[in-house]
């Protein structure tokens, strides 16, 4: 079953020349992860803001878990999914770790026991259960994007947006979350929808959509978009270092694998290869 549907969606920026989001149109099957990628610019985040009601479409129909996005149902859409930004500190509203993650179930009106069941869940979930505590505003990078997952899952959504989420961490926070929301997905049975210029983060999805000046161009799993490598390359994104391998040693009549390795299973065939000679 389609959760989230996206029927020639339009969004023109006031005072510009062209669209922002021009006739675009995708299904997410319910319990998937769906990349969506493009270089800075291309208004992925603008997407995000319209599925959640933040902004309004020009035209265009959005329909989450099978109901269609107005100015009515909004709010009732708005519970479905949690969203995670870029930067943490702009959601961040609570005095201690513990109120911030508690903030979306006051507004739900959850009762006291109930939110304090959650909260010391949530938390257990990310691993953030020791800085309860805490200033939001004193924690690493990381850290504050577990505890705005924790916020998000503390309200038990079906959907999890990740917009740019991971940008703003170094390689090993960004691998941290990444395995986080691999997990909570898993135990959660969350659909995720990962907006992001980043390809490793892109890899863990089941599919990529690709979008380029407001147009999805590309559309397949992460071993067909990731061998378009010069075509990635050319609309300002990357591929993972496993591919660039991939496709020097096929520069040197070596036989690979079509299908996509992510750096651990691609050690794993070099070295298998190794001993078959």
């Amino acid at each position: 079953m389609a959760i989230i549907q996206v029927q020639n969606l339009n969004y023109q920026y006031p005072n510009t020349d062209s669209k922002a989001i021009n006739d675009v149109s995708f299904e997410i099957q319910e319990g998937d992860w769906v990349a969506i990628v493009g270089h800075n610019g291309s208004d992925k985040s603008t997407l995000a803001k319209l599925l959640i009601g933040l902004m309004s479409a020009d035209s265009g129909d959005i329909i989450i878990d099978g109901q269609k996005l107005t100015s009515e149902s909004v709010w009732q859409i708005r519970e479905k999914i949690g969203m995670v930004f870029q930067n943490p500190d702009n959601q961040f509203v609570g005095a201690t770790v513990a109120d911030d993650v508690a903030f979306g179930m006051e507004n739900r009106q959850v009762d006291r026991a109930t939110m304090e069941a959650r909260v010391d869940e949530a938390l257990k979930q990310v691993d953030m259960s020791a800085y309860k505590d805490r200033e939001p505003a004193n924690l690493s990078g990381g850290q504050k994007q577990r505890v705005a997952l924790a916020g998000v899952i503390a309200v038990a959504p079906k959907i999890l947006i990740m917009d740019e989420a991971n940008s703003m961490l170094d390689p090993r926070g960004r691998q941290e979350i990444l395995e986080t929301i691999k997990r909570l997905k898993d135990d959660l049975q969350l659909t995720v929808l990962s907006i992001t210029h980043d390809i490793d983060e892109a890899a863990n999805a089941d599919r990529i959509l690709v979008i380029d000046d407001g147009r999805f161009v590309d559309e397949a799993d992460p071993s067909g978009i990731f061998s378009h490598g010069e075509q990635l390359i050319e609309m300002g994104l990357d591929v993972p270092f496993s591919e660039k391998l991939k496709q020097a040693l096929a520069k040197r009549n070596v036989a690979v694998p079509q299908t996509y390795f992510n750096e651990g299973s691609l050690v794993d065939w070099l070295q298998t290869s190794r001993l078959n000679k």
